[in-house]
């Protein structure tokens, strides 16, 4: 992983074979930042959340797949203008036929149309196919037995600008 390289990181939920949705951007070795939508654990109503975390030493972590990058003159404030304000418990148009409910993974496909929308981040032009090349994988890996986990990948369906 390299600074400010940005992945899709999906953690194990409470059920298995669903996923909590992370966009993870990363400062160094050690640690990134965790950027999603989350309730604490069903503690608190809908949040946007950006902190620090060693994703890939995470027990949850299941897969880091690399999707963009950030430019290295760039600080994390400037990649949060565009996913900060993005709304929480409103499910956008586009995603109203699929999506009963407002959920992290809800969160995380807008904030990638967001990030392609930008320019600069994560060009994306299939959020659907992208969603469904993460789940795919990352429920492949967890049920293979002995896989180490997480695992590092990459992926066609969303890549840094150039």
């Amino acid at each position: 992983m390299r600074r400010n390289d940005i992945y899709a990181a999906l953690t194990r939920a409470d059920v298995r074979g669903t996923y909590h949705w992370i966009i993870y951007v990363v400062i160094n070795d050690e640690e990134g930042y965790k950027i999603h939508a989350t309730t604490h654990g069903g503690t608190t109503p809908w949040t946007y959340e950006c902190t620090t975390w060693n994703g890939p030493r995470s027990r949850l972590s299941v897969t880091f797949t690399l999707i963009g990058h950030m430019d290295d003159d760039f600080g994390i404030e400037m990649f949060e203008l565009y996913v900060k304000d993005i709304p929480m418990n409103i499910i956008p148009p586009d995603q109203q036929p699929r999506e009963p409910n407002f959920t992290c993974r809800v969160w995380f496909k807008e904030a990638i149309r967001q990030l392609d929308a930008s320019g600069m981040f994560v060009k994306c032009t299939d959020v659907d196919a992208l969603e469904r090349e993460l789940w795919n994988r990352a429920i492949g890996f967890e049920y293979q037995l002995h896989n180490p986990l997480p695992v590092l990948l990459s992926t066609e369906q969303a890549v840094a600008w150039s």
